[in-house]
C-alpha cells in the first residue's frame, strides 16, 4: 500500500477522528495514547500535539477530509483504535459507524468491528480470514489454478502427506548461505514447523507469510507476529484494514483466526505495530498478489531486500 503525503489539516482531522473513538468508552487507555503516536510518527508523519486532541463532530470531519484514499485510512484506523486496548465496546462501534457515514465508506469494516464488540466471533472470524491475506490467497490460487488445486494443499492438514511436495521444500537445505530459499528453510527448521506437503503442514499459500518473516527480519512471539501481520498489511496493494486486523485478533484480542496456532490475548506494541506497517507500505511490490517464493529463492536476501525495497528494521 502506497501511503502518499497527508496535509496537515488532514492529519489532525484525522487524529482527532481517531480520538474520538478512543474515548467514546470514557478513557483513553496507555495503548490508545501509543496507537496514536505510533499512527502519527510512522503513518502521517505529523507534528500534532496529542494532548491538545478534542473530538470531532462528523461535520467537521466531512468538509475537513476530501473523498478519496484518506477517508478510508481514516475508517481503517478507527477499527483498530477500536480494538488496540483488548476490546472493542459497542460505544466505539457506535462511533465508527456514524463516521462511515458521514464520510460515505462501505459499511463493511463497520459490521466487522460491530461483531468483534458483540463477541459474534465465529462471524468475525469469517470476516477477517476471507479479507486478510490466506482467504485473498485461496481465490487466487483457485482462480489460477483451479479448485482442485486449492483443496490439494489443505489435504496435509488431514494428514494425508504430499511426498513430493515436501522433498522439494526440504532440498531447500542445500541452497546457499545468504538466500532467501536458505533463509526460509532455517526459519521453518529452527521453529519446529512442517514444511508444506508434510502431515499436519498448513497449505502451500503460507509461504509467502514465511518469507515475509525472514524479508522483514521478524521472529515468531506473539508481539512479533503482530508486527509481521502488520508489514504484510502493508505490503498489500488494496485495503489493509484486515491484514491488520487478522494479527491484532489472533494475538491481541484472543480470537483465533489462524487454524494452526492458538489465539493470544494483549500482545500488541502499537507503536512497533505502526512502524512495521508503515515499513511494509515502503515495499515496491504487492506481495499479496505478485511474490511466487519459488521464483525468489535462489536469490541472495540482501539482495532481494534491496530490489524490494524492504528497508532496515
Amino acid at each position: 500500500m502506497h501511503l502518499s503525503r497527508v496535509p496537515d489539516h488532514v492529519a489532525h482531522a484525522g487524529l482527532r477522528a481517531l480520538y474520538t473513538v478512543c474515548i467514546a468508552d470514557g478513557e483513553l487507555s496507555p495503548l490508545e495514547q501509543s496507537f496514536l503516536r505510533g499512527v502519527q510518527e510512522h503513518v502521517l508523519h505529523s507534528h500534532v500535539d496529542l494532548a491538545t486532541l478534542s473530538p470531532i463532530t462528523l461535520d467537521e470531519l466531512a468538509r475537513a477530509i476530501a473523498p478519496g484514499e484518506h477517508r478510508a485510512r481514516v475508517l481503517t484506523g478507527a477499527v483498530i483504535a477500536a480494538c488496540i486496548d483488548g476490546r472493542a465496546t459497542d460505544d466505539e462501534v457506535d462511533v465508527i459507524e456514524q463516521l462511515a457515514t458521514a464520510l460515505e465508506l462501505d459499511p463493511a469494516p463497520v459490521r466487522t468491528a460491530r461483531r468483534l464488540a458483540k463477541q459474534q466471533l465465529f462471524l468475525a472470524r469469517i470476516d477477517i480470514a476471507r479479507r486478510a491475506l490466506a482467504g485473498h490467497k485461496v481465490r487466487q490460487t483457485v482462480r489460477e489454478e483451479g479448485a482442485l488445486a486449492m483443496i490439494a494443499q489443505l489435504m496435509p492438514m488431514m494428514g494425508v502427506a504430499d511426498r513430493a511436495l515436501a522433498a522439494r521444500y526440504r532440498a531447500l537445505a542445500s541452497s546457499p548461505a545468504g538466500t532467501l530459499g536458505r533463509g526460509y528453510f532455517d526459519f521453518v527448521e529452527s521453529n519446529g514447523f512442517s514444511f508444506p506437503g508434510e502431515p499436519g503442514a498448513g497449505p502451500e499459500i503460507i509461504v509467502v507469510h514465511d518469507c515475509l518473516h525472514v524479508l522483514g527480519d521478524y521472529g515468531t512471539s506473539p508481539e512479533q507476529e503482530i508486527e509481521v501481520a502488520s508489514f504484510q498489511a502493508g505490503c498489500h496493494g488494496g485495503d489493509p484494514l484486515y491484514g491488520l486486523l487478522f494479527g491484532i485478533a489472533q494475538y491481541h484480542l484472543g480470537v483465533q483466526v489462524a487454524p494452526v496456532a492458538p489465539a493470544e490475548s494483549m500482545n500488541a506494541d502499537p507503536e512497533r505495530m505502526m512502524h512495521a506497517f508503515a515499513r511494509g507500505c515502503l515495499v515496491k511490490r504487492d506481495m499479496w498478489s505478485d511474490f511466487r517464493p519459488w521464483e525468489h529463492f535462489a536469490k541472495p536476501l540482501d539482495a532481494l531486500r534491496d530490489e524490494l525495497n524492504v528497508v532496515p528494521a
